[in-house]
């Protein structure tokens, strides 16, 4: 079982090798960059230096890409392939891939990831290249002469493929923009609803208060008034009708500042009511205020106890 298991690996690392081979030995160059994404500067630690060294070294012909270019390779840049280096996650340990692209953008080849755990990057960018390299030697590659009119078709399929993705991309930014106009003709129309719900409920609420003013400045005016007449009312008792109650056996003489008895008032069994001597009349106390009736008719007094 685990030689048969053996032996499909190895037949699918020929297949893929085989495929990868050709497709590779297809392109005569090989574009280094002179710096990676995964670093700052150019040829930090040398890595730019190590990868076209590394490829030069596995039989490709690897130039930097601010270098002179070789005369065809500048008249078409479609017989380079594209190096780059790049860094895979990792927490504690170092990975970078080498990839290869054509001259479209296009991945043509990925290797397997070069790892190490060292801490040193100045270390550990090299270390972690050359196991990555260790996939590309197996693609064991050697470049085709032949091979030129048959990538010089892909590259004119590929590039009919890309009018074709441009026109079809285009229509689909299109839609893109028509949708993202309807989306904010959408919105403008939300923006407009809430403002008139807003300004509706800004009126509504000004309606309110000036409801809610207005009653109160009635019932000010109101409360004015009644205490203006009361005022009134209380001014009409004067110093000049101030009466002194004096005790009696059977109540109190009422005299004035003369002195003058004006009345005799005599108890009840009603508390703060009093019968007047010699009259049909009644002297009581209603609230805080002393009043005299007779015959259905009542007036206050100024009474002092």
């Amino acid at each position: 079982m685990f030689q048969r298991l053996i032996f499909s690996v190895l037949v699918l690392l020929i297949g893929l090798s085989a495929f990868s081979q050709n497709d590779l030995n297809d392109y005569k160059y090989v574009v280094v960059p002179l710096q990676f994404d995964f670093v700052k500067g150019k040829d930090k630690y040398r890595v730019n230096s190590l990868t076209r060294y590394l490829f030069n070294s596995n039989g490709f012909k690897a130039v930097f890409d601010e270098e002179e270019l070789p005369k065809d390779l500048f008249n078409n840049r479609c017989l380079a392939m594209y190096a780059d280096v790049v860094k895979a996650s990792g927490v504690f340990s170092t990975k970078l891939q080498i990839e290869l692209k054509d001259c479209y953008g296009n991945q043509i080849f990925m290797s397997s990831i070069g790892k190490t755990k060292e801490k040193d990057l100045k270390k550990a960018y090299p270390i972690a290249i050359r196991k990555a390299f260790e996939s590309v030697k197996f693609l064991d590659y050697k470049y085709n002469p032949n091979s030129e009119g048959a990538l010089k078709n892909k590259q004119q399929s590929t590039v009919a493929s890309k009018v074709e993705n441009v026109d079809t991309d285009a229509e689909a930014e299109k839609a893109t923009a028509e949708v993202e106009r309807l989306k904010k003709e959408v919105e403008e129309l939300k923006k407009h609803k809430a403002l008139e719900k807003a300004k509706q409920e800004a009126e509504a609420k000004a309606q309110l208060e000036l409801k809610r003013k207005t009653e109160e400045e009635k019932n000010k005016l109101e409360n004015e008034q009644r205490k203006r007449l009361e005022l009134e009312k209380s001014k009409s008792i004067t110093d000049s009708d101030l009466l002194y109650a004096q005790p009696t056996d059977k109540g109190f003489q009422l005299v004035d500042i003369t002195p003058k008895v004006v009345m005799v008032i005599l108890k009840t069994a009603a508390p703060n009511v009093f019968t007047v001597k010699g009259k049909n009349a009644i002297v009581f106390k209603e609230g805080d205020t002393w009043f005299y009736s007779e015959n259905d008719t009542k007036k206050p007094l100024n009474i002092k106890f």
